[in-house]
């Protein structure tokens, strides 16, 4: 089942979505958020099998800088 959105992006991103291929925006978008949420499946899987190698220390700082990650990403 699919729901509806509605979104309001800068210029860039828009120009950015059209020129990806497919028929519609909300097949492009469809397709970027699916391969962006695989990317972030993935990485979660790393961080556990990571966990299962490193120390204590290791977790902290490695939870630092994906905080850090995320915070640049998803600020303006």
């Amino acid at each position: 089942m699919k729901g509806k959105i509605s979104a309001t992006v800068d210029e860039p991103l828009l120009e950015f979505l059209d020129s990806l291929p497919g028929r519609t925006r909300s097949e492009k978008l469809e397709r970027v958020l699916a391969r962006f949420k695989q990317l972030v499946d993935d990485e979660r899987l790393r961080r556990q099998l990571a966990g299962y190698r490193e120390g204590e220390d290791e977790r902290r700082e490695q939870d630092a800088w994906e905080r850090t990650f995320d915070e640049a990403m998803w600020s303006e």
